[in-house]
């Protein structure tokens, strides 16, 4: 059974993001959503919409942020629709297009249009390589579309977290919750199922990739067509998921030097 250890739910969801890729064209080491591991994957549209649609009817269409990512937005084709069935599903939302940048001066005419007409926010983090952050600030000005560093990479040489995995399971799910900066801020939307964090979710890739069994159960998230309304999705994302017992809290590290992925299972475990 699922434990009842919780904070104190959200009044309003504050947050959630959302994949629109899977794979990524940078591949940090450390990565919490696995895209390094990840097979080039987009995600199916007619999902996205009818999640985002039923995701707005139960909430009401409010929620404060959302962050549309991936792995790497960018390389979808159909950004573009993407970005505006978001906007019609949550039309006071803040949308934060979250994007390492390397392609985003390489976008066409009608992908700024798209992105000022829905008022969607573009976050860039600012990974120490070789990118002109300035022009893409002058692009997004020239085009009246927002552009935000994410966090303080901005000002701060951007590092690297490592967020280390049990893979036998034997952590406190309880504790893990309760000191983890993911549960209930960081909740991820997949295909139908909404979870308090971006690792469980995700962990499938890191499961394929090195043959690895961190088991996913019913009890992990709260079904979108099941949920009856927001009280029982907020309620839910303030409780510990049994996946939390696969987190090594405790051992997780910051402040790392960033660096790209060389696919070591080391990357993701003590």
């Amino acid at each position: 059974m699922r434990d009842e250890t919780k904070i104190i739910p959200q009044t309003t969801l504050d947050y959630f993001c959302v994949h629109i890729v899977e794979h990524c064209n940078l591949k940090c080491q450390f990565c919490d959503h696995f895209s390094p591991l990840a097979d080039d994957e987009f995600i199916d549209i007619k999902v996205f919409e009818k999640d985002f649609a039923r995701l707005s009817e139960l909430l009401d269409g409010k929620v404060n942020s959302i962050g549309l990512m991936g792995g790497e937005p960018l390389l979808n084709p159909q950004l573009n629709d993407f970005l505006s069935i978001a906007r019609k599903y949550f039309p006071n939302t803040k949308l934060c297009l979250v994007t390492n940048g390397i392609l985003l001066l390489k976008q066409t005419e009608d992908f700024w249009n798209t992105c000022k007409i829905n008022n969607i926010v573009i976050v860039n983090t600012k990974y120490p390589i070789a990118l002109n952050f300035e022009r893409m600030k002058e692009v997004a000005k020239e085009h009246e579309v927002i552009f935000e560093h994410y966090g303080d990479s901005a000002e701060v040489l951007k590092t690297s977290s490592k967020m280390p995995l049990d893979l036998l399971g034997k952590q406190n799910p309880d504790t893990n919750f309760m000191g983890c900066y993911h549960a209930n801020d960081r909740c991820f939307l997949s295909k139908g199922r909404l979870f308090p964090c971006t690792i469980a979710p995700n962990v499938w890739k890191f499961n394929k990739f090195f043959n690895q069994n961190l088991s996913i159960s019913d009890e992990d998230y709260i079904d979108i067509y099941k949920a009856i309304n927001e009280k029982e999705i907020l309620n839910f994302l303030s409780k510990p998921i049994p996946f939390c017992k696969y987190c090594y809290v405790e051992k997780r590290t910051f402040g790392l030097p960033w660096k790209r992925s060389r696919k070591d299972i080391k990357e993701w475990i003590v």
